[in-house]
């Protein structure tokens, strides 16, 4: 397989900070091309309000920022949010001011509610956004059910955010309006009772099974273009292999006119040479690739004449108790969707506000390349200052 070098990596900028939907900051971004030209970009936890007021990405903790009494009066978070931009040139992009759902009633509004009640149990409980596609006007937007408990800070206050399950929400045109799916078949229900609410939209379980090990969550990236009638969507999951875990993931693909069927889904469970070998059952997939933190992207590069992955990466460093994971950005690339897959690149190494910043969320956009994708753009979220920021690649 051909090498893949990256010339440059650019930081760019922060997209949306400039709204009239009163929105203060959110993470996810990802985003999905539409049929009448416009992308549709969708984000998980969405700050709302008038300002920051006495807030410095440098100086203090935004979850201290947050819980402080001011933001307790004046800030509200949604558990999600999405936007559309009139525009595919990055140029563009970078001084957009995008149009909200819900924003003619005088905020952003989430577009996925959940079925449970905030902090139920004594923890967050949100449905966040992952990867979509467009098909026939219609929009799939997957997505996970999450349940998070406050940061440890015995652990370097990493996040507990624990996946539980995964499904999908629909809309159609024009788009402002998603309701979820229900799955033609259930799995077994959530192992925490108080998540059986959700169960009625559940397509896949994700619980850790007692090994360490789980069903992934499809949805982390899907390809936006059908290849040969199938769509295919890749899964994030934690696995245990040689006494670690490990983050990776598993890929399924789908005829286009069974998307709503979760029983017509197929799963890679191994590679015979370069040909791939599907099964019914997503506890058999294979991990195709790891050391992904759950978001990721999938494309086809015309210009590379090759599919490329991109994702934060997850790493499990430890450093005078500051974890020194999901600093950096890194890619693979195959001749086939389903590998075998280089191995990381690493393209970019994330700004930081402060040591204990993390950066995720990376993700790549192609719908915004250019030159036949030989520059291409990514978006990964500084947990400190709270927005996608927006970075240029130039491959040699």
């Amino acid at each position: 397989m051909d090498e893949v070098t990256v010339k440059s990596a650019e930081y760019v900028g922060p997209l949306f900070c400039v709204n009239r939907a009163s929105v203060l900051g959110h993470d996810g971004a990802y985003s999905i091309p539409l049929d009448d030209g416009r992308v549709l970009w969708t984000f998980g936890d969405t700050l709302i309000g008038r300002e920051r007021k006495d807030y410095d990405p440098e100086k203090r903790l935004i979850d201290e920022w947050l819980n402080s009494e001011w933001a307790k009066d004046n800030i509200v978070m949604i558990a999600n949010s999405a936007c559309f931009v009139g525009t595919r040139n990055a140029t563009e992009l970078v001084k957009t001011v995008p149009f909200y759902i819900g924003q003619t009633k005088g905020r952003a509004e989430e577009i996925i509610p959940s079925t449970l009640a905030p902090n139920r149990a004594g923890r967050y409980r949100p449905v966040w956004p992952m990867d979509g596609i467009c098909l026939e006007n219609a929009v799939y937007v997957f997505c996970i059910m999450v349940d998070c408990g406050p940061a440890d800070p015995t652990k370097g206050n990493a996040p507990d955010i624990n996946v539980f399950g995964a499904g999908v929400a629909k809309s159609e045109y024009p788009f402002v309006e998603f309701h979820r799916l229900k799955p033609t078949v259930y799995p077994n229900l959530p192992k925490d009772p108080a998540n059986h609410p959700e169960y009625q939209y559940l397509w896949w379980n994700c619980d850790l099974d007692d090994s360490g090990d789980q069903t992934a969550a499809y949805g982390t990236g899907v390809l936006k273009r059908v290849l040969d009638g199938y769509v295919y969507i890749f899964g994030s999951k934690m696995c245990r292999r040689n006494g670690k875990v490990v983050h990776g993931v598993s890929l399924a693909r789908v005829r286009v006119e069974n998307i709503e069927d979760v029983t017509k889904y197929s799963y890679l469970a191994r590679l015979d040479g370069n040909n791939p070998i599907w099964t019914s059952d997503p506890k058999a997939a294979m991990l195709v690739f790891d050391g992904n933190a759950n978001e990721m992207s999938i494309s086809y590069n015309e210009y590379l004449g090759k599919f490329i992955v991109f994702y934060p990466y997850i790493g499990d460093i430890k450093l005078h108790g500051i974890y020194r994971f999901l600093e950096e950005i890194h890619m693979r690339y195959a001749d086939n969707i389903w590998g075998p897959w280089s191995e990381p690149v690493v393209v970019y190494k994330c700004k930081k506000s402060r040591p204990d910043d993390t950066c995720y969320a990376a993700k790549e956009h192609p719908e915004y390349s250019e030159k036949g994708g030989k520059i291409t753009y990514l978006t990964y979220v500084s947990h400190q200052r709270y927005w996608p920021d927006l970075i240029r690649i130039e491959f040699s």
